[in-house]
């Protein structure tokens, strides 16, 4: 199992690290939400895995496919 690590946009956890396993991805999408400090849309990435869980990630679309799809 080799992990893929990204800085988590949800804030209010312990770090901003996130480990994710390429293994149980199934979609990686872009979304748009407000940010609550500044009042501005930004961008964020979304990657999903079903029942395994969905997490949002700070790095870009491109940078995250590109990440996941790396062979070790």
């Amino acid at each position: 199992m080799a992990l893929k690590f990204f800085t988590n946009a949800f804030k209010g956890n312990a770090t901003d690290s996130i480990a994710i396993n390429p293994d149980f991805v199934i979609t990686v999408f872009e979304g748009v939400y407000t940010d609550e400090e500044t009042n501005e849309l930004k961008t964020i990435t979304n990657v999903y895995a079903g029942s395994n869980g969905n997490w949002q990630v700070e790095e870009d679309y491109l940078t995250v496919v590109a990440r996941l799809n790396e062979v070790v």
